[in-house]
Order: C-alpha cells, then sequence, then structure tokens
C-alpha cells in the first residue's frame, strides 16, 4: 500500500522541477530576494560585516567628529579606502555601499508591514462582506473601485500633509487604496465559491458560517493573495522610497535611520536635525528656493550619490516583480 502512490508522487514532482526549470522569472526573482534576504539577516544578526556595530544608526557610519565632516562634499568612488567606499561617499562622508546595504531590511521590513496589513484588511472586508450579504457586497464592490481608481503617491501626499509627514501617515495612505485591490480578490473568488458543492456540503454537516469562511474559503484564495501581495511589497518600497526623497525623509521616525530613498536625497532631515547644512552644501544667500540634495548633487557632478542607491532599489524591485510574475505562471494551472 505504501508504494502504490509514489509513482504518482514522483511524476508530480518531476512535473514541478520541470516547470519551475522553464520558469525564468520565478528563478530571477528567487535569487534577487534570497541574496537580499541574506543582507538583511547579516545586517541585525552581525553588522560588523559592514564594520559597524549598528547597521540602523547612520552615526554608526559617520566619523566620530561629525561637525569636521558636516561642510564635506560627497567624495567619488575610490578603492584606496577598502571596499565599505567602492561607491564613493554622500552627504556629511557618508559610505554609500554599507548604508545602502543596511537600508534593505528597514525597506523590507516597511514593505511587508504595509502590504501585509492592506492584505488581511482587505482579505477580511471582500470575504466577509461577500458571504453575509448581497448588499454590502455591492457596498464593498462600488468602494474599492472608486480607492482602486485613486492615485497611490496622491494618497500619501494627502495623509502627509494632514499628519504632519509621520510615519503613521504614509502606512494609512498606502492601506487606504491597497485594501481595495485584495477585497476585490476576495470578493471574485468568494462569488465564484459560494455555488461549489464543498460548500453547499459543509453546510449540510451543520458547519457554521465563520468555519466555512476560515476553513474552505480563505485557503482557496491563498494564491492570488500571495501573487499580489508580493508585487505590492515592489510598490510600497517603491511608494515608500519616493516619498522619502520627495519630502526629505520625513516619514522615517528617526533622522539616523538608513532608507534608499533617503540615501539617494542624501540624508538632509540627518543634517537638519543637527543643525548643519543641506547635504553639507552651503547655499549662496541670494538662494530663495532650496532644491533637493539630489539635484544640488547632479549639478555639481556627485551622480554617484544618486545612481548607486537607485541601482539597489531597482534591483530589489525587480526581484520582487520577477517573484510575482515566476510565482503567478508557477501556480496557474493553465501553465502546466
Amino acid at each position: 500500500m505504501s508504494n502504490t502512490g509514489s509513482p504518482g508522487r514522483r511524476a508530480q514532482r518531476l512535473a514541478y522541477f520541470s516547470r519551475l526549470k522553464k520558469n525564468l522569472s520565478f528563478q530571477v526573482g528567487v535569487v534577487i530576494i534570497g541574496i537580499y534576504l541574506v543582507i538583511s539577516l547579516l545586517d541585525i544578526i552581525y553588522p560588523r560585516y559592514i564594520g559597524v556595530t549598528n547597521a540602523f544608526n547612520l552615526f554608526s557610519f559617520t566619523n566620530p567628529g561629525l561637525k569636521s565632516v558636516a561642510l564635506a562634499q560627497p567624495s567619488p568612488p575610490t578603492l584606496n579606502r577598502g571596499w565599505l567606499y567602492v561607491f564613493g561617499t554622500t552627504a556629511y562622508e557618508i559610505p554609500i555601499l554599507p548604508v545602502a546595504l543596511a537600508s534593505i531590511p528597514v525597506d523590507l521590513g516597511y514593505a511587508v508591514a504595509v502590504a501585509g496589513a492592506s492584505a488581511i484588511v482587505g482579505t477580511f472586508i471582500g470575504v466577509n462582506g461577500t458571504f453575509y450579504s448581497k448588499k454590502l457586497e455591492w457596498v464593498i464592490s462600488s468602494l474599492s473601485n472608486a480607492f482602486i481608481s485613486f492615485p497611490l503617491i496622491i494618497s500619501v501626499m494627502i495623509f502627509g500633509l494632514l499628519m504632519h509627514f509621520s510615519l503613521i501617515a504614509i502606512f494609512v495612505g498606502i492601506i487606504l487604496v491597497l485594501w481595495a485591490y485584495y477585497a476585490q480578490i476576495a470578493r471574485m473568488l468568494t462569488l465564484n465559491l459560494q455555488g461549489k458543492q464543498f460548500i453547499e456540503s459543509a453546510r449540510a454537516a451543520g458547519d457554521s458560517n465563520s468555519r466555512i469562511v476560515f476553513k474552505h474559503i480563505i485557503p482557496n484564495m491563498v494564491t492570488p493573495i500571495l501573487v499580489r501581495f508580493s508585487l505590492d511589497m515592489a510598490t510600497v518600497i517603491l511608494i515608500f522610497s519616493a516619498a522619502n526623497f520627495m519630502f526629505w525623509q520625513q516619514f522615517i521616525p528617526l533622522a539616523t535611520t538608513p532608507e534608499l530613498g533617503g540615501l539617494m536625497n542624501g540624508f538632509p532631515e540627518f543634517g537638519f536635525e543637527f543643525g548643519y547644512p543641506l547635504g553639507g552644501i552651503v547655499l549662496g544667500q541670494q538662494a530663495h528656493l532650496i532644491p533637493s540634495t539630489a539635484s544640488l548633487f547632479l549639478y555639481q557632478g556627485f551622480w554617484w550619490t544618486v545612481l548607486f542607491p537607485v541601482i539597489f532599489l531597482l534591483i530589489l524591485v525587480i526581484g520582487l516583480i520577477s517573484f510575482s510574475d515566476g510565482l503567478r505562471k508557477f501556480l496557474d494551472p493553465r501553465t502546466a
């Protein structure tokens, strides 16, 4: 009896491996995400690999006499100072490479928190509203369509202004839009599953509505939710970095926290917090409009201060999107 099903299971495993070999998107996504996760773990448990004892404090990456480097312009990439300076420095003599590595778990952490909260809220609303009431299902459908049509970055900007650019502002601004996508997925799948025979069998067996929802309906929508979740992680990272880039890192609760968007802009909030000029650059007395630090850096030829953080961010986003696309192809039975 123990050998009866083994040929079938072996054939199924071979079919899975065959599909994975052909799924280039999934392979690329797994490799990139795996590398970034290893870096994140090292930042947490062994930050000394980037030469610091605390990877989540910018003071760890600056010289002890910060005032002496407050006006120092970014230095270009070099090998003369060791591998930590291979991408050069940004404002306040902060080396780009180790700070970019330290920023990865910060961006990933925010992405998991925001995308996860959106998935939980949207799925709960979509499933329960659709399962229990047709009128509520119509309301959820209308509301989710309205929120989906609202630009995500505009939502973040509005809540940033209303909530004084606090960290919770970006959370609320993103979740307020992203929940609608999960609600739509949950609504459509719930409508499709409600008439299935196994749902009717569960009702006939005396299962309560809540048991049917958690035992039979939600487990059947894990796959599309997971695909959407990995895609939204990329979206959250982009929005979060863009917000920090545009709003001078005011979404970070502490000005000393590494983050890729803030790194692209030279951590201006770090300078403001401790009374230093924008990016270590003293503006003339006639300057009425203060541009972003990144604009100043590019204008003065410090291209590496923007280019390398963008590359780190771009690779991470490509990995998440590739993983999402590959996962969708792998889990879709039509691609078998």
